[in-house]
């Protein structure tokens, strides 16, 4: 059982990181229902920008704002250029352009920084706490802590600020929303913002936790991040969170009792299984079609 918490603690910590990413990740599908694929790179930019900054001499306040103001932009940048001119299109369009988006993205950054794995600037608190049987160190439990706040600010801005109004009218029916005045391209492009920022957030404390900055880290992240948020529910913020959660814990249950090997595995076949016995996922709502 001690076995057990602390595969459960490592689960949480690292289902915390990806939580943050689903859900910047979600937020997109959720209003616009369109699959941001360049999230990950977005995110693994962002977090390249912040260790440059430290390594330049930044403070880590300064580097941690750099890296999150360079999230929003290239958010931005993705939603004007690749995304707005074509959201009338099929939608395999703004697709095909979120792919093309995010290798640009990758390649831009093995151009700039190198193929290597990059070691993480400084070090992290790992003073062990013992907390309900499992041994948690104090930077596992400060990622968990700030999943938890960013993911209840989000809820309040989604839930009761004005813009969030507007991003779920925008949701529920684009035209009307446009037609009764609301600044779709504006509310649209807060979206990405907001959603690479929570990215950023979790990019950081995935380079952080695991001392290492890659340019693979933005396709490892898409696809957790798309696991996470199918075994929540797709489009559902809530369950990207929770998805992000149970994603940790059964990588590290594979991990401790399987074999290091077969975490992505595990995590793909409870997907798939999740998808056949209840296709809209833990929290997502059944789509109705008229006939």
């Amino acid at each position: 059982m001690v076995e057990f918490f602390q595969q459960l603690a490592n689960g949480i910590a690292a289902g915390s990181i990806y939580a943050l990413v689903a859900v910047g990740y979600t937020l997109v599908f959720g209003v616009l229902e369109l699959i941001n694929f360049a999230h990950g790179d977005i995110m693994m930019v962002s977090t390249f920008v912040t260790v440059a900054a430290v390594n330049l001499g930044a403070s880590w306040a300064l580097a941690v704002f750099l890296g999150l103001a360079a999230g929003a932009v290239l958010g931005l940048l993705v939603e004007r250029f690749a995304y707005r001119p074509l959201r009338g299109a099929d939608r395999m369009a703004p697709t095909v352009t979120a792919v093309g988006a995010a290798l640009v993205l990758e390649n831009a950054a093995q151009l700039i920084w190198g193929p290597q794995t990059n070691p993480f600037p400084g070090t992290v608190d790992n003073h062990l706490i013992l907390l309900g049987g499992a041994i948690f160190t104090v930077f596992q439990l400060i990622i968990l802590v700030v999943a938890a706040c960013m993911a209840g600010l989000l809820f309040i801005i989604v839930q009761y600020s004005q813009w969030g109004r507007y991003m779920r009218a925008i949701r529920d029916d684009l035209p009307t929303a446009e037609l009764v005045g609301i600044s779709v391209n504006r509310i649209v492009a807060f979206i990405y913002a907001l959603g690479s920022v929570l990215g950023v957030v979790g990019g950081i404390l995935f380079a952080a936790y695991y001392n290492a900055v890659y340019v693979g880290m933005g396709f490892a992240a898409t696809m957790n991040a798309f696991v996470a948020a199918v075994l929540g529910g797709i489009g559902s913020l809530k369950g990207a969170f929770v998805g992000g959660l149970l994603l940790g814990v059964l990588q590290a249950l594979a991990v401790g009792y399987i074999a290091s090997g077969y975490e992505n595995t595990v995590s793909f076949v409870v997907m798939i299984a999740v998808l056949i016995i209840r296709p809209a996922g833990l929290f997502g709502r059944p789509q109705v079609s008229r006939v």
